[in-house]
């Protein structure tokens, strides 16, 4: 008798062990799903705010499926690819997704204007570099200009005008 409780009760032992490693299993591959879909959840929110698209999210609540999100371009983000695409012309070095663009895989193309970031930083820092005597040096420059169309640095604005990407100020 003593020797089928101790069988059945290493059974019992051993089934519980074997579900709580299925469960932590499980529980871990949740956890990992989860920290995956709100990645690729910020990554949509940071692609709409940064290229200023419109947002329908009416499919996904259905089905939860992240590709029926739709992303729909605004006149802002039309404004905002013009304006990048003026300053690759003339500074070759910044990426424009040309064949996203035209495919409107807006993930591609905020994954591209992100790659430019220290790149654009950079050339705006010599782009914006006046007289030794003065503190001009603006890294925003061109992300400024990119994402909102203004223009702080008056070094900048030469540079748009010089390059026929902006024409001459306006202001008194």
């Amino acid at each position: 008798m003593n020797r089928k409780r101790l069988i059945l009760l290493a059974i019992v032992v051993v089934l519980a062990i074997c579900i709580s490693i299925a469960f932590h299993y499980w529980n871990k591959a949740q956890q990992e799903k989860e920290a995956a879909d709100r990645d690729l959840r910020n990554k949509y929110g940071y692609t709409a705010g940064s290229l200023h698209l419109d947002v329908d999210t009416s499919e996904y609540e259905q089905t939860g499926d992240f590709h029926d999100i739709e992303l729909t371009p605004t006149d802002l983000t039309y404004d905002l690819l013009q304006r990048w695409e003026s300053i690759t012309e003339v500074i070759p070095t910044i990426d424009y997704p040309k064949e996203a663009v035209e495919k409107e895989d807006w993930l591609k193309v905020f994954s591209t204007l992100a790659d430019n970031r220290f790149e654009a930083m950079d050339v705006s820092k010599e782009i914006t570099k006046g007289n030794e005597d003065e503190a001009t040096t603006d890294s925003m420059a061109i992300l400024d200009y990119l994402y909102k169309g203004i223009v702080y640095n008056d070094y900048f604005r030469e540079f748009l005008e010089d390059n026929g990407i902006e024409g001459p100020d306006q202001r008194d």
